[in-house]
């Protein structure tokens, strides 16, 4: 069952039953047809989309959109605005007729034609569209990667407005064709960080502005990353395209050229270059007017690409998909933190109500679905925030490029607005399978909730990812009432006010989670990471097996009131860690009963925490079979696994 905290919802193949107003859609249908049975259906999306409007305005059941199997291709993204409701409390269903297998809703276009560029190499080439600008391709439903040269830091030089290449073993970059437009790209403990380049003279990168001043300031920044963690590349050269499954797009020339494994024949291989950055907008007219009784079922939403890093502004990573955005350049990197843009999802859904993402997934796509994240990070006509009863459930996210799901903003009318409408509340995230994530941007999490009232996040199956799996909260207490003092010293409050009141962030439950395989690729980081203030809060029944030497527990900057209970962490050593000191909020957590792998910690402390009956294990057979059963129930529950992509639990 979808299993959601006092309420179930039925398998998907019965949740909704077939109503006299219902449409067909078929990627071999008409738009001229009547769309009123399968054998005479439409053909586009947008035409269906006509007819509803015409039928909803007071509707007796709900409304159901068929999509026959296939593969529709978008030439622009689909709006959903308030006219696409359902009306009389009935829902509009818009689902694959094989719900199972889906129906594909792509963004891009296919690349055939393909030909030998360097026969000895095994590099091929293929015409793209003129005009084409892309920074992801995609063979056979998996990310390809853009052309790398890996650097040492000590190859570079920090200058007033870039990097001059001091090592004379990699000078010979600085003459490559069309270096121009190539890019650096830094990863950090926690940040995964782009340049493009402006200009070269003789071996002196000039960088774009604002990104190259607003990625060298902060923490774990291009130049000096947390720790002695960190690597460099220079990408997007053709001469360095010399590794399987790497690409370059000569934007010029209209070619793209790529290297398949040896024996490949590239036109026998499913190629396709995402056209769009945005699939799907639902986006309600106003907050006194949003989407309502909604309900996408059955989509595998794919193909779309971001291209923000190439332009001037780079990618100013902070964390969790939060980046510095504005078109400016910060003398305080602390004066750009109440700015922070989050990334464009490509399915975006603010100011609505009762609207469900269910059973579908997000493969071979660049970035994944956000809901109520802020205006700055929707696409016209998106408004931002306003997200309430929202529910994910039953999807399949993979080879996404980004983060997966990400619910709230993180912007001031996220945690303060000015109109309670704004306010995030009840979203559910349940039942879905998340790996092989952050193939673009690594310092991603499987699921990011930042502001959100009564957040539900449970039975997830979520392995291999490169940063966190389940990231909670937001603002590093800065925002909490009476501030944090550690942000007083900062100087964060000469850019922001102190805020008096509490943020919208409260009421959560991580519950039934299953996570292991994560911060595959950074550092500071656990299963289950909160930040700031968030009563009335429990993580209970999560399973967390290995982590890369990382924690099952993390409670970063500000977390206070959460309460951990009832879980197996089966992390080795680690299995806990809390960011407290003065003068930093942190604090008021309890902690009971729990089995871990590393010292228990009990007691009390000065910061107000309380952990008890918490007990150390070694052997799985000193588990009580309570502990092991959180194991074997946690993630997608035992009766919906057959036939999807689940892990094995470390305990069964």
């Amino acid at each position: 069952m979808l299993w959601t905290r006092g309420a179930s919802l039925l398998l998907a193949s019965a949740i909704f039953q077939i109503s006299s107003a219902n449409f067909w859609v078929s990627p071999s249908g008409n738009d001229y047809a009547d769309g009123q049975s399968a054998s005479t259906p439409l053909q586009t999306l947008t035409e269906a989309q006509k007819r509803v409007r015409g039928v909803n305005l007071n509707m007796s059941g709900d409304l159901h959109v068929y999509l026959e199997p296939g593969t529709y291709h978008l030439t622009n993204p689909l709006v959903f605005t308030s006219e696409d409701s359902g009306s009389n409390g009935h829902q509009i269903v818009w689902q694959a007729t094989d719900i199972p297998a889906g129906v594909n809703i792509s963004g891009g276009v296919p690349i055939t034609g393909w030909s030998y560029y360097d026969q000895g190499a095994n590099i091929w080439q293929a015409p793209i569209p003129k005009g084409a600008k892309s920074r992801h391709f995609y063979v056979n439903q998996q990310h390809a990667v853009r052309s790398s040269y890996n650097l040492s830091r000590s190859s570079l030089s920090l200058m007033e407005e870039g990097f001059n290449i001091t090592d004379p073993s990699v000078q010979f970059l600085a003459r490559a064709p069309g270096i121009e437009k190539a890019e650096l790209r830094s990863r950090g403990s926690w940040t995964d960080r782009y340049i493009p380049i402006q200009s070269v003279v003789g071996t002196y990168l000039k960088m774009h502005n604002p990104a190259f001043n607003n990625n060298i300031i902060g923490y774990d920044t291009f130049i000096s990353p947390s720790g002695t963690y960190g690597a460099l590349w220079i990408q997007n050269l053709l001469s360095i395209l010399n590794e399987v499954n790497e690409y370059y797009m000569d934007e010029d020339k209209s070619i793209i050229y790529y290297k398949p494994a040896d024996g490949v024949d590239m036109n026998k291989q499913y190629c396709i270059l995402p056209s769009l950055e945005v699939l799907l907008i639902v986006a309600g007219r106003s907050y006194e007017n949003p989407v309502h009784d909604l309900t996408f079922q059955g989509l595998n939403y794919m193909h779309t690409t971001w291209n923000q890093p190439s332009t001037n502004l780079g990618f100013v990573d902070q964390q969790t998909g939060g980046y510095l955005g504005e078109d400016s350049v910060y003398q305080e990197w602390i004066g750009g933190f109440p700015y922070w843009h989050q990334v464009p999802a490509s399915v975006q859904a603010s100011a609505v109500t009762n609207v469900n993402f269910l059973n579908g997934s997000m493969v071979a796509i660049a970035n994944g679905l956000g809901v109520g994240n802020d205006p700055s990070g929707c696409a016209f006509p998106g408004i931002g925030l306003g997200a309430s009863n929202v529910t994910i459930a039953g999807m399949l996210f993979t080879q996404v490029g980004n983060q997966p799901v990400t619910v709230g903003g993180v912007q001031a009318n996220a945690h303060h607005p000015v109109n309670p409408l704004m306010t995030n509340q009840r979203l559910t995230i349940t039942e879905n399978i998340i790996f092989d994530i952050g193939q673009t941007h690594s310092g991603a999490a499987a699921i990011v909730s930042t502001y959100v009232t009564g957040a539900v996040i449970t039975h997830n199956d979520i392995r291999d990812v490169p940063y966190i799996g389940i990231s909670y909260g937001w603002g590093w207490g800065s925002n909490d009432a009476g501030g944090n003092p550690e942000y007083t010293e900062r100087g964060l409050y000469n850019y922001q006010p102190i805020y008096k009141t509490p943020t919208t962030l409260k009421d959560g439950l991580v519950a039934k989670n299953l996570i292991s395989d994560f911060g595959t690729l950074h550092t500071d980081l656990a299963a289950i990471y909160t930040l700031s203030k968030s009563p009335s809060t429990y993580t209970t029944q999560n399973c967390v097996g290995y982590g890369n030497g990382f924690p099952g527990l993390y409670h970063d900057e500000g977390s206070r009131n959460y309460v951990d209970f009832n879980q197996t962490l089966v992390t080795g050593n680690r299995w806990l860690f809390r960011n407290e000191y003065v003068p930093m909020t942190t604090g008021n957590l309890t902690i009971h009963d729990l089995y871990v792998q590393g010292n228990p910690e009990l007691g009390t402390n000065s910061y107000g925490d309380n952990i008890y009956n918490v007990t150390q294990f070694s052997n799985v057979a000193d588990l009580p079979q309570q502990f092991k059963d959180i194991c074997a129930n946690a993630g997608i529950p035992p009766g919906q696994r057959a036939g999807r992509p689940v892990q094995q639990p470390p305990i069964s």
